[in-house]
């Protein structure tokens, strides 16, 4: 991520978010991810409201922070291209819901199809949810939503 300080370090947990950004930030964040590839991104206007730990938001022990000159549809877009690699292709909500999500936000991005587009591709994920056979088809729509739902004009223009 961008930090000075990267690491791996024991947190309390119970800690805010903002706790830990103002510790190992570099006072320029952006958003944290929260629970690795399939966790959820964090904006910086919910890192006081956001606690670290099984009451807030779960960990998964892994959490990136990223500085404002990082470009939130290159995340994204890194994450869909992960997603689309890693899914061992036996269920069809995996397979073609990755493929569908990555070049859903491309076409967004060249204007292909309309900044709404992605509200039909959030749909998408829901029902990746539901019907993939595994956790990795399950969790896409944990980053993909979080970033659509706090960095959309990233995503668009």
């Amino acid at each position: 991520g961008d930090t000075p300080i990267s690491g791996i370090y024991e947190l309390e947990l119970g800690m805010p978010l903002n706790d830990f950004v103002n510790e190992f930030g570099d006072g320029d964040t952006k958003a944290v991810q929260v629970g690795g590839a399939s966790g959820h991104c964090v904006p910086r206007k919910k890192f006081n409201d956001t606690i670290i730990g099984f009451e807030g938001i779960p960990t998964g022990g892994s959490m990136m922070i990223f500085n404002s000159s990082r470009s939130m549809y290159n995340v994204l877009h890194d994450y869909l291209e992960f997603f689309t690699e890693e899914s061992c292709g036996q269920c069809t909500p995996c397979r073609v819901g990755c493929q569908q999500l990555l070049k859903g936000i491309e076409a967004v991005k060249r204007g292909e199809r309309p900044p709404a587009y992605l509200d039909d591709l959030k749909k998408l994920t829901g029902t990746m949810k539901i019907a993939a056979k595994c956790g990795l088809g399950q969790s896409v729509g944990n980053p993909f939503n979080s970033i659509i739902d706090n960095f959309r004009e990233e995503i668009i223009y």
